[in-house]
Parts: C-alpha cells; structure tokens; sequence
C-alpha cells in the first residue's frame, strides 16, 4: 500500500494483505452478457453487443483491497493510499437503471398459468435451466409470451446475477406479466443489493467465490474513479455523444496487473500537480 496512506487515519483493510495472494484467486459470477444475444433489452443487451470484455482480474483487486466500513450498502475500496466509495449513487450514475426506494404496495398477479406453460412450480420463480428448456420450446408462442420469457432471463442474469440453479424471486418473476409494472420497477435497486451483499460476504480464503448482481456496474465504475486505470485496461469507445451512458463508455481488457504497480508508475512519470486529477474521479 502507498506510503502515504500511513499518516491517514482509515478504518483496517477487510483483508489483510497476504492473507488473499491476487493471482491464486478467481471467483464466478451469474451475470453473463452473452446469455443475451436473443433479448432485445436496453442497456444490458447493447454491453453485450458492443465487444465489451469481462475482467475478473479488475474488479477482485478492488474486493481484495476493501476496507472494514459499517455502511451496509457501501463498498469502500483503498487504491494508491486513498479511500474509493462504491454505493448506490455510484451504481445509479453508472447504469441510469431505475434505483428508486422499492415500495411494498400489495401488487400481485396470478402467475399460475403462465408457469404451468413454462414448466415451473407455482410456488417459486424460475431458474436458469428451466427458462433454457423454454427457450427451446416457445418458437410458436406469441410475442408476448415470449418477451416475458426474455425478461426473466433479464432478471436471472442481469439484475440478480445469479447462479444457474438460483431461482428468481418470485414476487419479483411475476411483475413480468404486467408490462407497465415491469417497466416502472426499481430493478436497479435489486441489482445494486444483490451486488453489495455478495461482495461484502465474499470470501477470499478459497479458491473462488461467487458474486452477483450486476457486477459489471462495478468494474466500469472502476474505469471512472480512477481514469488512469481505464486508459491503461479500460479502453474507452470514442464518443462525441454526451448522454452516453457510462456503462457504455467502455470495451475493458483482461490485461494482468497489479493496480499499485500502475499507480506508483504514474506517479513517477506524471508531475505531483496532475497526477490527483488524472487518477481520481470527482462524482
């Protein structure tokens, strides 16, 4: 860690160093863009679309440098000597997802037919293998049916990130009957919840762990608190369109690094008065 985090007062790491070597370590995740390719579905499906590439070595250096915080729905991470903050403002900015408060206002359907036809208990929302069968069966079914099918697929793999033996909440599987209920719903709340949780329960003392959510809201914000990390791994798409979205911004790599390596290097070849403002991101 940087020398000059040793006069600042911040909480203790979450993992000590040496106790989590970086390149012994790998953990999986459900929220594979690729799973996308037949759902037409906003931002996550145009991320798959633009060659964007997963780094799994990224986003566990910043886990693996975490700092014990009694925020619940906070992950702070120490980079170079400083204290970065993921939370939901980040999240929100990141994604432009809906991350409204999620409101228990009685709402319900009857699902029950609609999961007889997909081949799924009433009593539980779907998981990844039984909407793969559907995916197999449901050519003759009507448009709409068949979005709904593309929209639990949404949830499973992008909003909660799950494994593929996970089920998608059922209270939460069902708003996919009613369009309007859909469309206004806080997913970006789930995504953000899911995603904080597992990161906070990781642990890095196996061989791999698990994280869900929408993970790769945390690997871009990455690329935008510390630009120096996405000029070097990031590789930004060239953009004149200013409400791009900075989900979207960025094609990432799957260089190997180490990110204290990358930080002291600029600062030794970056003058003192520039090195703060090309390295740390102002929200």
């Amino acid at each position: 860690m940087a020398s000059s985090s040793d006069s600042k007062e911040y909480p203790p790491r979450l993992h000590q160093p040496g106790k989590s070597p970086l390149q012994e370590h790998s953990f999986n995740y459900g929220c594979h863009l690729t799973d996308f390719g037949k759902c037409a579905i906003r931002s996550i499906l145009k991320l798959a679309t633009r060659g964007y590439v997963w780094s799994s070595h990224m986003v566990h250096q910043f886990i693996a440098n975490q700092l014990a915080v009694d925020r619940q729905y906070e992950v702070w991470s120490l980079i170079g000597g400083r204290p970065l903050r993921f939370s939901l403002h980040e999240f929100a900015e990141i994604t432009r997802f809906n991350c409204d408060p999620i409101v228990e206002d009685g709402w319900d359907i009857d699902h029950t037919e609609f999961w007889a036809e997909m081949g799924v208990k009433t009593f539980d929302g779907p998981n990844w293998n039984e909407l793969d069968r559907v995916i197999d069966r449901c050519q003759t079914w009507s448009e709409a049916k068949k979005k709904m099918v593309a929209k639990l697929l949404l949830l499973h793999v992008g909003i909660f990130g799950l494994n593929r033996n996970s089920r998608v909440p059922l209270k939460c599987a069902k708003r996919v009957l009613d369009e309007d209920t859909f469309e206004s719903y806080p997913w970006g709340r789930h995504a953000f919840k899911h995603l904080v949780e597992s990161i906070k329960v990781a642990c890095l003392d196996g061989d791999t762990y698990f994280i869900h959510g929408f993970v790769h809201a945390y690997l871009i914000w990455a690329f935008e608190s510390v630009p120096i990390f996405g000029e070097k791994i990031g590789r930004r798409w060239p953009s004149h369109n200013p409400n791009e979205i900075p989900l979207l911004r960025w094609r990432s790599s799957r260089k190997r690094f180490r990110l204290e390596t990358v930080i002291n290097e600029e600062k030794q070849n970056t003058p003192d008065n520039k090195v703060c403002k090309l390295m740390y991101y102002v929200w």
